[in-house]
């Protein structure tokens, strides 16, 4: 597989991405364009949730479980993330790259910062599709009419068949990052699968924790 420049290009190693990670990370080492790929797959998820966020502030939904820890009201959060989600998930991409390619060099790494970047920017770009397929779902649902946000968000706060669904789609996500984390990280630094999954843990926790501070 060798990668041309191009959206076109991009398409195809972020869809690679989905079934072959480590063989897609290979092919896109010594590609000029790998940095932007892995920003247009953290683009991604971003453009998703903001029209996630946009669907639900125009069907009238807001969180009925949980207060947000920023000073946003609570009937407003909707409107407020939809232009705080794009930013802030790139901004926790590029603070758990940073982070994780300073503690890589505890063990005998040899990828470069931009290695680690790719790595973590195409696992979250593929990843986040987890949770992110059930919100834009019921979002864009919420918004035609087909079901009611508010109802919907007690629903997943009960015990449903639906807050079962959420929470095994949740599960999901947190172990594909794990895994396309770790593979990435693995093949970028020449490490091994225990360091590269303890590395890949460590930018899971950096890039979600951060990311809960915007968005929670």
């Amino acid at each position: 597989m060798e990668p041309q420049p191009g959206l076109r290009s991009f398409l195809f190693s972020y869809l690679s991405y989905f079934v072959r990670p480590g063989r897609t990370f290979e092919a896109l080492r010594g590609h000029g364009l790998r940095v932007r790929f892995a920003a247009l797959a953290v683009l991604v998820p971003a453009a998703g949730y903001t029209i996630m966020y946009t669907c639900g502030w125009l069907a009238g939904g807001a969180p009925s479980a949980f207060k947000p820890w920023l000073a946003i009201p609570i009937e407003q959060y909707f409107k407020y993330d939809i232009f705080i989600v794009a930013p802030s998930m790139f901004l926790c991409w590029i603070a758990a790259s940073g982070i994780v390619q300073l503690l890589s060099r505890i063990f005998p790494a040899t990828g470069s910062f931009e290695d680690t970047a790719v790595a973590l920017g195409f696992g979250i770009g593929v990843a986040t599709w987890a949770s992110l397929l059930h919100d834009l779902t019921d979002s864009v649902l919420a918004v035609l009419g087909v079901i009611d946000m508010k109802a919907y968000e007690a629903a997943l706060n009960g015990p449903t068949f639906w807050r079962g669904l959420l929470w095994t789609l949740y599960t999901i996500y947190f172990f594909w990052f794990i895994i396309l984390f770790a593979k990435g990280i693995r093949t970028g630094h020449a490490l091994n699968w225990p360091s590269a999954t303890l590395l890949a843990v460590v930018a899971l926790v950096v890039y979600q924790g951060l990311f809960l501070v915007f968005n929670r």
